[in-house]
């Protein structure tokens, strides 16, 4: 009698990378735990939840019920539908599949283990992290009361939000790499534009750059890129049929997703008038602001410094230069554009305890103090001693 042939594991090189960067992850959560004094950090999920799966499993999406465990003494246990089974193989320790019953086998792990206190994820002020559902809530408390651990459950907030925020090497080289790309199709951009171009037009000439580049919108492909002139309003909204005229400023946000992180850049074009060869000085005044704010705000961040000791010098600066900004001036990036977690703005209710946050090294914000007429913003890395542009502040608007 035949036996059944070994099953033979070969990683390709995409694979291996995701298991070293979520193992680093786990790493990550591990020493955090140990740090809170939480005994074990779980990831809760089903199909269509959890926006922190990538960083426990190195994707968006797992199928059947799953209780994904990291434990403060290093062990990490997977309990996962079978066909899911490929999802966490090679990342963690304990792999416990099921064809029919989810609920025993969790609570067999938990009961072995003991934990005092389970972290999941919910958070009342942070989207990147508030990936528990209500109805798994429900499901949650219901499978753990047998064993006397529904009172165990608190917040993964200490945990989480820093595992998303502290980006490692891996994850900060493919943001340089999101930027990269992203500034050559502003450059490409720069070469089209020409006067009687609509907003819909111009979007439509950096969706195709996008395709040629192979990388996909950041946020809402509706409004990724936003396309404005300075006689349109500045914000989240879908391109219109406004014409380039001469004196107008072209202002362009644009992200986009490299190997799942992300950029978000804006930029901003002058048209010259006739007999022009600069740029206006009510345009160049505006412009000088922003980017002078900007690297004011790049030269004061350091680890330890809050989000709001960052942003109230240059807020200021911005309004004695006679312009408002009412946005934070950044906030986190990652593999969303908008990565949760802490902002550099103001201690406001718009922000509430967001802006109260310590900045850490390996955070990556955004640096944007835009005014209505000027669209300028770029993306850095925090370090030891202070924080790196991942791209630069060109010195003026492009001309056009």
């Amino acid at each position: 009698m035949s036996s059944s042939p070994a099953l033979v594991t070969t990683l390709t090189e995409a694979e291996r990378q995701r298991r070293e960067l979520v193992g680093e992850k786990h790493s990550q959560a591990v020493a955090m735990l140990k740090e809170h004094e939480i005994d074990c950090w779980l990831t809760f999920a089903r199909e269509g939840s959890d926006v922190l799966l990538p960083f426990v499993i190195g994707g968006d999406e797992i199928v059947g019920m799953s209780a994904l465990m990291i434990f403060a003494s290093g062990e990490s246990v997977a309990v996962v539908a079978d066909y899911d089974q490929g999802q966490v193989e090679g990342i963690f320790d304990s792999v416990i599949p099921y064809s029919n019953d989810w609920k025993e086998p969790m609570r067999t792990a938990l009961r072995e283990r003991a934990p005092g206190t389970i972290a999941v994820n919910y958070s009342e002020d942070d989207h990147g992290i508030d990936g528990l559902t209500h109805g798994l809530f429900l499901a949650l408390k219901g499978v753990l009361a047998p064993i006397g651990l529904d009172d165990a459950l608190v917040s993964s907030e200490p945990i989480s939000s820093r595992v998303r925020a502290l980006k490692a090497k891996s994850e900060i080289e493919r943001m340089r790499r999101a930027c990269a790309i992203t500034q050559r199709i502003f450059d490409d951009l720069t070469g089209m534009l020409k006067p009687g171009l609509t907003e819909a037009e111009i979007f439509d000439i950096v969706k195709e750059r996008m395709t040629t580049y192979k990388v996909s919108s950041a946020w809402d492909e509706t409004y990724c890129p936003t396309v404005s002139t300075s006689r349109t309003r500045l914000g989240h909204n879908p391109p219109g049929a406004t014409k380039l005229e001469p004196g107008d400023t072209l202002r362009v946000d644009l992200g986009v997703v490299y190997e799942g992180y992300c950029s978000d850049m804006q930029r901003t074009w002058y048209l010259r008038k006739p007999g022009e060869t600069g740029v206006a000085p009510e345009v160049t005044h505006a412009y000088d602001t922003v980017r002078d704010g900007i690297l004011m705000a790049a030269e004061a961040i350091k680890p330890g410094k809050t989000g709001y000791e960052v942003d109230e010098p240059v807020r200021k600066f911005v309004n004695d230069r006679g312009y408002t900004f009412t946005h934070a001036l950044g906030h986190q990036l990652g593999r969303l554009a908008h990565d949760g977690g802490m902002v550099i703005g103001p201690r406001n209710e718009r922000y509430g305890s967001r802006s109260v946050g310590t900045i850490e090294a390996g955070m990556v914000f955004t640096l944007e103090p835009c005014t209505a007429m000027i669209a300028l913003e770029n993306d850095i890395v925090v370090t030891d001693n202070g924080c790196e542009f991942l791209d630069e502040p060109p010195a003026a608007p492009y001309l056009i």
